[in-house]
């Protein structure tokens, strides 16, 4: 179940509320962007599938489809455009490899941030994929091992031990 917030907004992008709309738009496209950002490495790439993921979503609702779990709902559109992006390209890419995000709030914190995110990914790369996307989604976009199992479409039960093992071989690279 989602937020009434949520459920407010759904009804009214339903109803044709643009603004409500721009509301659900500005509330999610950070937590959007740094999922893409993960996992493809070509910046302009992440605009086009954040902007491909928001009006996929406006289709959707304005299409009169309902839907259970907006967060999840949201996560699992990202989560599919990312893997059609790989299918076409047909390359791996390491999060190592990826640039930056810039934040313009200071000098000092864009570099702690760039040294932050660059350690995580390091580590994280190190970790299978299926591991590290469910890692990602727990520790990092702080959803719950259901809401996860809603997004890659895998059990709960699944979900925990990808967790589990992902946190295991994360201590192992840690070690090492």
């Amino acid at each position: 179940m989602f937020h009434l917030r949520e459920k407010i907004l759904f009804h009214q992008i339903k109803n044709g509320d643009e603004q409500a709309f721009t509301v659900f738009y500005n509330t999610y496209k950070d937590r959007i962007y740094r999922f893409i950002y993960f996992k493809v490495s070509d910046r302009e790439k992440v605009y086009d599938l954040v902007s491909e993921v928001f009006i996929k979503i406006y289709d959707y609702i304005k299409e009169g489809n309902d839907i259970d779990n907006f967060q999840a709902f949201l996560y699992k559109i990202a989560r599919n455009l990312v893997i059609d992006f790989y299918r076409t390209k047909k390359e791996e890419i390491s999060l190592t490899d990826a640039p930056e995000t810039v934040s313009p709030i200071n000098l000092e914190k864009e570099v702690g941030d760039k040294v932050a995110v660059e350690n995580v990914k390091r580590y994280l790369n190190k970790i299978k994929p299926e591991y590290r996307e469910a890692v990602h989604l727990h520790f990092f976009e702080n959803f719950s091992f259901s809401e996860i199992a809603d997004i890659i479409n895998q059990s709960e039960g699944n979900v925990r031990i990808r967790v589990y093992r992902g946190i295991k071989q994360l201590k192992e690279v840690l070690r090492g």
